[in-house]
């Protein structure tokens, strides 16, 4: 760490600035929105006085996210009758960042540096996590925890509790919280040149918080990171394994044995399958495939889809409007969202930039190559389940990294 930072504040140029600028951006964005916020504009705006090395052949490489954010505001413009600027003002990293990639150098050291730095943040909002429920709901007079089932703050949308564990709240939401956890395992393991002892207990700590936080995404990416493992050291008859991981899993993870073990009966009587697993979710889906099915070529803009939203989950599912109005539900999937939004075209381009950035990563070499691949692939899975570059949370993540490991000028097999 000391050296890290060292290094940090050594070097005066433009383009480590910009390094440190991300470094610091990697860091905050597991712990702080808003300060996370302030450094992707301070990021951006420091690589305009660099412009002088922008890189054709490093936007190429990224020019497919550029393309979506030129779509999705084109279709909206026609689409919607009132063009607002919220409508893409949370889409701007899919603007922003392909052009400051394009600028900035991304070296080995760097790449290194980014990366430790995002493993660094991970782990010290895991470390939130487990204060913050000791802060705010904890009894210090009887020991115990103070369970709210239902606590509905409509003032800042948190109109559910999330639960970490089964009994007190996350510090996080747990989707993308556990994607983060996944991401940051694939890097210690792939990238990381410490030694193999602290590489363990730093993985074990990260597996402890996907357990404790119950998500069965975050679940599911472990399996994805598990498979890429089996084949990046060229044994693939350990993806038999994957059974067994599951159990392992069932037994650790309460909300999932407790799944498993109801199996039988949510499969042959859906209405007892909990909301809190694939019941709203599913009724989400549903509802966004009968919209897509109404305009499934240009779709219904992004207000147009809300609102269209919003009635039909009004109407076929029953939710009041005023909790509808309160909340502001998406499809919680990626793909169903983004063709609802902006229509076909808008969602076979967000799959073409998994396909190239897949194609990149295959010509990288080893470590790298699955680094890649883990990141790529845990984004494709969370996009099934998740509204990726609907939040910050999502967006900035995704786009950051997407861009960060296209524009990486190192292919060497050895850790940097």
């Amino acid at each position: 760490m000391n050296v890290a930072i060292t290094s940090f504040l050594k070097d005066k140029s433009i383009n480590n600035y910009l390094v440190h600028i991300a470094c610091a951006f990697v860091f905050f964005i597991n712990i702080s929105e808003k300060i996370s916020t302030l450094l992707l504009i301070l990021f951006f705006a420091v690589s305009i006085f660099n412009i002088k090395n922008f890189s054709r052949s490093q936007f190429k490489k990224v020019s497919v996210v550029f393309v979506l954010f030129i779509v999705y505001v084109i279709i909206n413009l026609i689409v919607e009758e009132e063009f607002l600027f919220k409508t893409v003002e949370k889409k701007l990293s899919l603007l922003i960042l392909p052009i400051a990639f394009s600028i900035m150098h991304v070296d080995k050291k760097a790449l290194y540096q980014v990366c430790l730095f995002f493993v660094y943040g991970v782990a010290f909002g895991c470390l939130l996590n487990l204060i913050e429920p000791f802060i705010n709901d904890f009894n210090w007079a009887t020991f115990e925890f103070i369970e709210v089932k239902q606590k509905v703050v409509f003032k800042n949308h948190n109109w559910l509790n999330h639960f970490y564990s089964l009994h007190f709240p996350n510090f996080l939401d747990r989707s993308y919280y556990s994607i983060y956890l996944n991401f940051a395992i694939a890097i210690v393991w792939y990238l990381l040149d410490w030694k193999m002892l602290h590489k363990m207990a730093i993985i074990f700590f990260f597996l402890i918080h996907i357990f404790l936080s119950n998500s069965l995404i975050g679940l599911l990416g472990l399996g994805v990171l598990f498979v890429l493992y089996t084949f990046s050291i060229r044994k693939a008859y350990l993806v038999l394994l994957i059974p067994v991981l599951v159990i392992i899993l069932a037994f650790i993870s309460p909300r999932l044995n407790e799944y498993i073990s109801q199996f039988w009966l949510y499969l042959t009587e859906p209405d007892k399958i909990p909301k809190d697993f694939l019941g709203n979710r599913w009724r989400m889906w549903t509802c966004s495939v009968d919209l897509i099915q109404e305009a499934p070529w240009f779709g219904y803009g992004k207000e147009g889809f809300d609102l269209a939203f919003n009635d039909i989950l009004h109407e076929k599912v029953g939710w009041s409007r005023y909790l509808l109005s309160q909340v502001g539900f998406n499809s919680h999937n990626q793909y169903m969202q983004i063709w609802g939004e902006v229509g076909i075209f808008g969602v076979l381009i967000y799959i073409v930039t998994f396909i190239s950035f897949i194609i990149q990563a295959v010509k990288s070499k080893m470590n790298i190559k699955f680094l890649k691949l883990s990141f790529i692939l845990l984004i494709i899975l969370f996009s099934f389940s998740e509204t990726v570059i609907n939040r910050y949370i999502g967006i900035s993540f995704f786009i950051f990294f997407y861009c960060f490991l296209q524009v990486n000028s190192s292919l060497d097999t050895e850790n940097c």
